[in-house]
This record gives structure tokens, sequence and C-alpha cells, in this order.
């Protein structure tokens, strides 16, 4: 079966349309966010600043990145302005945005709304991450359970688990695996033909995602 490849953005703008489509239920705009939590999984498409953090060339911490952003800074962001999540989160009516999880700002408080485990240049196949040293899918959602920990510290078991429960998660992903793993390794190139790659040959690591959140997983 032929999966077509859509870009990251694409996929994030439905995601805003999901967004935009709970904002229409007439909520007010200085009502509590409509979702308690933003948590975000996948590539420099939702990367907030992890990248910032690790001892690779994919970084966005320099101008002209953030250039439009608040306070005209680069922010890790591989965008002129805000990403397709920080959107969402605005139309959801979050008055700030989840920190990426590697950054001092992820910590307290701050977790109560969300964490962001995106890396610029990782993949669905964990090999593109290693390529890249980028964070890997897997260790994304390493992070997420540490996360999880963390959150019941600040929030007790019984806020945290229903924090978990009805937050929205965010996968943005796929485009690297072709673009800086399958087209640029000659021997995954000769291994593996693009269509399997695509459907079958992905670790079991993405497959995770399914049991994250039934209710509100948004690929």
């Amino acid at each position: 079966m032929k999966v077509d490849m859509c870009c990251g953005k694409t996929v994030l703008f439905v995601v805003l349309a999901f967004a935009l489509a709970l904002a229409s239920k007439g909520y007010a705009q200085d009502a509590a966010p409509l979702v308690p939590a933003i948590i975000t999984f996948g590539d420099s498409a939702v990367d907030v600043g992890n990248n910032n953090y690790l001892a690779t060339l994919f970084k966005a911490n320099y101008p002209p990145y953030g250039r439009d952003f608040i306070n005209h800074q680069p922010t890790g962001r591989f965008c002129n302005g805000k990403l397709a999540t920080d959107f969402t989160a605005d139309t959801l009516g979050f008055k700030t945005y989840a920190p990426a999880y590697l950054s001092p700002q992820a910590t307290g408080k701050n977790l109560l709304i969300g964490a962001n485990f995106a890396s610029a240049g990782s993949g669905y196949d964990d090999r593109t991450s290693y390529l890249n040293h980028a964070i890997s899918l897997t260790q994304q959602l390493q992070y997420y359970r540490e996360y999880q920990s963390k959150l019941a510290k600040v929030a007790g078991s019984k806020q945290s688990a229903s924090i978990i429960k009805d937050a929205i998660y965010i996968v943005g992903s796929g485009s690297g695996d072709f673009l800086q793993n399958y087209y640029v390794n000659p021997l995954l190139n000769k291994k593996i033909w693009s269509d399997f790659t695509a459907t079958i040959g992905l670790p079991s690591s993405s497959k995770n995602f399914i049991w994250i959140s039934r209710e509100r997983l948004c690929l």
C-alpha cells in the first residue's frame, strides 16, 4: 500500500484546524484553556528549543530565527515567529507555551501546562536521530515518562493523572526520515524501499504513541 508523505507543517495545520474547531464551541477568551496541557513530540516542525542543549548542528538559537517572535529573540524554534503548535496553544486559550523539556524552564508549575520533547533532526526511525545527534523518538518517550513523575510531584497524583488523560498530544515528525536518512544513507537506501519505510519499516517506538492518549492524539 502506498503512503504519501506530507511535510510536518501540513500535518500541524491540521492540528491547528482541530484546535479551531474546539474553540468554535463558544468559550470566552479569558476562560481557562480548553485542555489542561499540550504535550509535543517530533522534529524541527515542533521543536521549541530542546536542541539548544544538545551537541548538534541542528540549532535555531541565532538570528534571523525568532525575529518576529516574542521580544524578537531566537528561542530554538525553526521559524521566524510562532510555530503551528504555538498558534494551537493560543487558540486553545493558553497564555504561555509548554517549555522545551531540556530547558531550565521545564520545572515546577511550568510543567502543569505540558512539555515539549521534540528535537530537530529526529524522526520516527531512531536511526535518523542517531545520524543527526538529535533526541530519538524512543528517548522522547523516556523523557515523557520522566515528565509524568515530575508532574505528580508538582500537582499530586490525582491532578497529574487528570492532566495526562485530558491533554492534547501532538506528534510532528517524518520528513527527516526521508530527507536526512533514507535519501542520504546509501546502505539504508539499498536495503529498504521508500514505501516500506513509510509503512511497515518504522520502529516499535513510533507505534507506542497510539497508547499515549486514545482520546487526543494528533499526528
